[in-house]
């Protein structure tokens, strides 16, 4: 079993950004155990929604985009992933709520342990 790390940056929808703010830092690094990424990323999505109340629907993590950054050498290396979600915010007017769609920048890291066995 491998163990993952999930960065995560939010961000308000390009459309949307006038009307709405989100902190960025809102949902904190999360580490899980998991056989894989995909089962990695599934209780990635899991906690996001019970922890956080931000959704994340299967057809959001089915098109998901690749996240990637540019290496010293130039080269592009994919990093993670931008997955859609959604959260409900108050009304100005305190009226009610408004469910809107934001963007999880999710920087995926894999743990290894070193071999202490060579010191």
């Amino acid at each position: 079993m491998k163990e993952y790390i999930f960065k995560t940056c939010v961000t308000m929808k390009e459309y949307n950004r006038s009307k709405w703010w989100i902190d960025s830092d809102i949902i904190r690094d999360i580490r899980t155990p998991a056989e894989n990424i995909k089962a990695a990323l599934n209780e990635y999505r899991r906690i996001v929604e019970d922890k956080y109340y931000i959704g994340v629907s299967e057809n959001a993590i089915r098109n998901k985009s690749p996240m990637y950054i540019d290496t010293k050498s130039g080269e592009t290396k994919q990093i993670g992933f931008v997955i859609t979600g959604s959260t409900d915010f108050e009304k100005s007017n305190y009226s009610g709520w408004s469910k809107q769609y934001i963007d999880l920048w999710v920087e995926v890291l894999e743990i290894t342990n070193p071999d202490f066995v060579e010191v």
